[in-house]
């Protein structure tokens, strides 16, 4: 069942990258039509918050999934945590970095996929000297954030 469930959600998540390379503009907010757009422009039209080192972008969402683009500049960390009732699937585009999964941090790359169960802990180290940008689904909807940390 779990097997299953995974497969289907990494299948959702590679169908909704390939429409994401396409060109158009996203809003992120009504997803009751089909989105296009470049993760280029994505980027462009939200840029960086001053001094901010990291930024969650709502690129769609509905009752189903939520999905984002993140973008982590260098010495940005996102400490141990967890989702209580969310999977994550999360695709490198850009960059190199650190991800703790089990317990271990990997390097992770452009073309890296990390599939998160809910209530797994994880976390995210960019010490590399270039932006990391990931395109980021949370099932179901995360409406609400649901995002638990670690003491």
């Amino acid at each position: 069942m779990l097997l299953t469930r995974s497969i289907a959600i990494s299948g959702i998540i590679l169908i909704l990258f390939a429409s994401f390379c396409t060109s158009a503009r996203a809003n992120g907010t009504d997803t009751t039509w089909q989105i296009m757009t470049h993760i280029d422009d994505v980027l462009k039209e939200n840029p960086l918050p001053a001094g901010e080192k990291s930024q969650l972008i709502k690129i769609a969402e509905d009752d189903t999934i939520s999905v984002f683009v993140v973008r982590m500049m260098p010495g940005a960390e996102l400490g141990p945590h967890y989702h209580e009732e969310h999977d994550e699937i999360e695709y490198v585009i850009r960059g190199t970095a650190q991800l703790l999964v089990n317990d271990k941090w990997v390097d992770i790359k452009p073309g890296s996929i990390h599939f998160n169960p809910m209530r797994q802990v994880h976390a995210a180290r960019n010490h590399s000297n270039e932006a990391l940008i990931v395109l980021i689904a949370f099932t179901p909807a995360m409406k609400v954030t649901d995002r638990h940390f670690l003491k």
